[in-house]
C-alpha cells in the first residue's frame, strides 16, 4: 500500500565534512517538519571515512562513523579525479536506489547540502545544467562514468538549498578542464587561492559559462569563519536572476529558529514552484 509521502517530489541531501546522513537528518529537523507534506527528503552518506568535522563535536559524539565527500586535510588519500567522482556518484545513486526500494516514486527535483555537501550540491547542479545544455545543442557528453547509465545525471535537478556552501565549484567531469573549477582531489581553496581562481575565470571564461542559472538558496551565518568564501560562491558562480541570499546571526551550522526557518522553507517552496 502506497504511503502518503511516497509520490512526493524528492530532495537529495548531502551532509558536511566529517559528518554523516544521520547527523544531517537531525540538523534539518525543523525545516523537514514544516515541509514534510511537500517533499520527501533522502539522505546520502559520503564515500570516505573522516575525522569529525567542524562543529560536529561534542554535539554528535558517538554518531560515528563520520564521512566526507572530498579531501579536507593533507593526510586524506589523493585519488585520481575519475575515482573520486565515481565514488561520490555511486554513493548518491545508492541512496536514491534505496529510497526507490522504500517506496519513493516521486521525481528527483532538488539538492540540499551543508558545508562540503552544499559545495558538492552546487557543483552537481552546475554539471547537470552543463550536460543538459550540451545535449540540447547536440554536443556529445563524456563523463567519468563512461557509457554506463547514470541515475544521478539523468535527473532534471531544478534547484539547490545551500547551507554554508564555500567556493569554488568542483569539476565533476573531464569535459570541464578548460574552466577554472577545482579538481575533486584538491583541498578546499584558501581565500587567496580563490581570488586567483576568480581572476583566471575572468580571462578564460568571460561569457559566464560558469554561472549556475538554476535557482539557488544560500544560507550564511554572519559569524561563520568561512562566510567570505560562501559569499564568493553566491556572488561569482550563481546567476543574479536565480540566486537568493539569507544571512543570519549564527556560525557554521543550519539555523533552527522559527524566523529563519520560515524564510528558508518559503524559498524552497518557491524554487520548487509550490505554494506555501
Amino acid at each position: 500500500m502506497m504511503a502518503e509521502t511516497d509520490n512526493l517530489p524528492r530532495i537529495l541531501c548531502l551532509h558536511g565534512v566529517g559528518s554523516n546522513a544521520d547527523i544531517l537528518l537531525l540538523q534539518t529537523r525543523a525545516l523537514r517538519e514544516k515541509l514534510s507534506s511537500s517533499f520527501r527528503f533522502v539522505f546520502a552518506n559520503g564515500p570516505f571515512f573522516s575525522e569529525a568535522g567542524p562543529g560536529v563535536l561534542p554535539a554528535y559524539a558517538g554518531a560515528d562513523p563520520y564521512r566526507r565527500w572530498l579531501r579536507w586535510i593533507e593526510s586524506h588519500r589523493v585519488l585520481k579525479p575519475k575515482f573520486q567522482v565515481e565514488a561520490i556518484r555511486r554513493c548518491l545513486e545508492d541512496a536514491m536506489a534505496q529510497d526507490d526500494e522504500s517506496g519513493g516514486c516521486g521525481p528527483w527535483i532538488g539538492l540540499l547540502g551543508f558545508s562540503q555537501g552544499a559545495r558538492l550540491s552546487a557543483s552537481i547542479l552546475f554539471e547537470c545544467q552543463r550536460r543538459q545544455e550540451a545535449k540540447e545543442n547536440g554536443v556529445p557528453i563524456t563523463g567519468y562514468e563512461g557509457s554506463s547509465k547514470s541515475t544521478l545525471w539523468s535527473q532534471d535537478w531544478q534547484f539547490a538549498a545551500l547551507f554554508a556552501a564555500p567556493a569554488p565549484l568542483v569539476a565533476l567531469s573531464p569535459e570541464t578542464g578548460n574552466l577554472p573549477l577545482q579538481s575533486p582531489t584538491e583541498l578546499g581553496a584558501s581565500l587567496e587561492d580563490l581570488e586567483k581562481a576568480l581572476k583566471d575565470m575572468e580571462k578564460v571564461n568571460p561569457y559566464g559559462e560558469l554561472s549556475i542559472e538554476r535557482p539557488t538558496l544560500h544560507v550564511i551565518g554572519v559569524e561563520d569563519e568561512w562566510a567570505p568564501s560562501q559569499r564568493k560562491l553566491y556572488d561569482t558562480y550563481c546567476s543574479a536572476d536565480a540566486r537568493f541570499l539569507l544571512e543570519w546571526e549564527g556560525d557554521h551550522r543550519i539555523p533552527i529558529q522559527t524566523s529563519e526557518n520560515d524564510q528558508i522553507c518559503a524559498r524552497i517552496l518557491e524554487m520548487a514552484g509550490k505554494q506555501g
